[in-house]
């Protein structure tokens, strides 16, 4: 970083020094991985959940206000409340331990992904719930109607109704939360810091860990967040084209 008090054009030397950065890759790595996988469980458990609480049964207002929950809260009480699951003799332990399993160190290298995604999972999904149930009532029932009168089964109809109509949802609320989650700091910053031996290390935690730990470098680490904005780019892309075709 330039140093003096008089900014300095450097033009791309902090480019060209970030590609040469090893953790570069990592963090990319560990970033696609926590985002992708949080985001395809997130998912199919918000749209199992939404199919179910849109059923008519009673007390389906309680359940649907009960799901938000973990929503509400913010990503750093989601985070602390998980400390008692993860700790060795937490819930976590004593669940797998009622099943005969053995014991794991959830924050541990092999465990600590997993354990991250988990957490931003029981958080996140909420939204993918609350999506998915506005489009599925947004679904004429005239639609179902017609398919049992066809004969069509209860797989017939989700497979040839309900998800080629939640498409344009499924892309919006997929868009965003993938956007969400790679940009998301709070969790894995609360959960283990990017470690252990750089086992969570997201490009939210690898930046920030240039601009204010290891380098004091602000630029760099700006730059550093870059290098993400093509995915950053595309998603944006076809969020804006699906919500055009649903106006």
């Amino acid at each position: 970083m330039p140093t003096g008090l008089s900014p300095t054009f450097v033009g791309l030397e902090n480019y060209k020094e970030i590609l040469g950065l090893p953790e570069l890759y990592v963090s990319l790595q560990r970033t696609f991985t926590y985002a992708f996988i949080a985001v395809l469980i997130k998912a199919v458990f918000g749209l199992g959940v939404a199919l179910l609480l849109n059923q008519e049964f009673r007390g389906r207002g309680f359940l649907r206000g009960i799901a938000i929950i973990p929503y509400a809260l913010p990503p750093f009480i989601c985070a602390i409340l998980f400390w008692f699951v993860y700790d060795y003799r937490g819930t976590g332990n004593i669940i797998l331990e009622t099943f005969g399993l053995n014991s794991i160190h959830w924050l541990g290298y092999d465990h600590a992904m997993f354990s991250v995604i988990l957490v931003n999972v029981w958080h996140g999904w909420p939204f993918f719930f609350l999506g998915f149930l506005v489009g599925l009532q947004a679904i004429p029932v005239e639609l179902y109607e017609s398919a049992v009168v066809d004969g069509a089964s209860s797989i017939q109809k989700f497979r040839h109704i309900t998800l080629p109509l939640l498409k344009p949802v499924f892309f919006i609320v997929c868009g965003l939360s993938l956007m969400w989650t790679m940009g998301d700091f709070v969790i894995p910053w609360f959960m283990t810091g990017g470690g252990p031996l750089d086992a969570t290390l997201t490009i939210p935690i690898a930046s920030y860990k240039l601009a204010f730990l290891t380098r004091l470098d602000i630029p760099l680490a700006s730059v550093y967040n870059v290098t993400v904005l093509p995915v950053y780019l595309l998603l944006i892309y076809y969020i804006v084209k699906k919500l055009e075709v649903g106006t």
